[in-house]
């Protein structure tokens, strides 16, 4: 995702989250509550770089209260994108069950230090102040770290997989969309890539990478791809060390995800969008996340087997997985390194 769209999406920013959720939630169980937590407020994470939007289910005849499992979500361009942009996808996932947290903040990309400091919110997390931060805030889901996954959108899958390379934390599974290497669209500076092509990641964990057709088509000749086929996607399918599900919507585009109207519209000023319910999208997205990551979590790993049928969704869509000869009794939630990187020694 260019910078100049981040940008302008943050000036959309102001559209009506509130309208949204109250939309979406009589479709599933679970009512929504949003908190907007600025970078920098009392409870955060110190030294920090990122605001939090805490999405969350409300305890009620609608949706038991309790512990829910956590999902943390980087946004595009970097995490540059605001996670309100994102509220009609979030919602329906934090409908059936889970906690969002919409990891946001503004700035250029510098991936390494920002993969670092990623990992310093997980761990902060896991030092149980994520927890003290919502009871602060008066939200009333408790998350519960033992079912933790990070999914992330565009490039923001590049800060979290600078992040797993040092260490896998609490993480327990990973949902991409549309992920995005590399430092430019155009793949010239390789200085803060990733994935080197032929080469495996050093970590291994369950993955759902969901993309679609337009991903890497050009908008125009002005424009590079938003996610340019040789630093997306199946760059990151091939280089996936754990078992992997990859679910392509071949009608959509890059940023088809984001809510409709004026983000939309902006968005697709430089990346390719769909003609098609963009709705439908957002509930495919959001249906594989909560079956790929309740079959994980509730230790029903052959009910992933849905995400293998093509009947099983309302739009087109091509499907591949490889289990790395696993069988299904044998996928399990968990994250493991190789050989975990000091992403300190990188950083200038």
């Amino acid at each position: 995702m260019l910078p100049g769209i981040a940008l302008l999406l943050w000036l959309t920013s102001s559209c009506s989250l509130q309208s949204v959720a109250a939309s979406l939630s009589s479709q599933l169980n679970c009512n929504v509550s949003h908190v907007s937590i600025r970078n920098g407020v009392a409870g955060m994470p110190l030294d920090g770089i990122f605001s939090f939007d805490i999405y969350s289910p409300v305890g009620d005849d609608n949706c038991s209260s309790g512990e829910f499992p956590v999902i943390f979500f980087a946004t595009g361009f970097a995490a540059a994108v605001p996670a309100a942009l994102y509220s009609d996808l979030l919602t329906r996932i934090i409908q059936r069950g889970f906690i969002v947290i919409g990891v946001h903040r503004v700035g250029m990309p510098k991936y390494k230090m920002e993969g670092q400091k990623f990992l310093e919110m997980l761990e902060w997390t896991q030092a149980g102040r994520l927890q003290t931060l919502m009871a602060q805030q008066k939200v009333s889901a408790t998350p519960d770290l033992a079912r933790t996954a990070v999914m992330g959108q565009s490039a923001g899958n590049h800060v979290i997989g600078e992040a797993l390379v040092m260490n896998c934390s609490i993480v327990k599974a990973f949902v991409m969309i549309d992920p995005v290497d590399g430092a430019d669209p155009y793949g010239i500076d390789k200085s803060q890539n990733l994935i080197t092509p032929g080469m495996m990641l050093n970590f291994s964990t369950p993955a759902l990478l969901l993309d679609n057709a337009l991903d890497p088509k050009r908008l125009n000749f002005l424009f590079p791809a938003c996610a340019p086929a040789y630093l997306s996607n199946d760059r990151f399918y091939d280089a996936w060390q754990g078992p992997i599900w990859n679910i392509n919507a071949t009608a959509y585009g890059h940023i088809d995800c984001l809510n409709d109207g004026d983000s939309g519209v902006v968005g697709h000023l430089v990346c390719p969008g769909s003609k098609a319910d963009k709705s439908k999208y957002r509930a495919m997205l959001a249906d594989a996340t909560v079956v790929f990551l309740t079959a994980l979590f509730q230790d029903r790993p052959d009910q992933i087997k849905v995400l293998e049928d093509p009947s099983h969704f309302s739009i087109d869509v091509i499907l591949k997985h490889d289990m790395k000869g696993l069988p299904y009794s044998q996928i399990k939630p968990g994250c493991v390194n190789d050989k975990p990187r000091d992403a300190r020694l990188d950083l200038v």
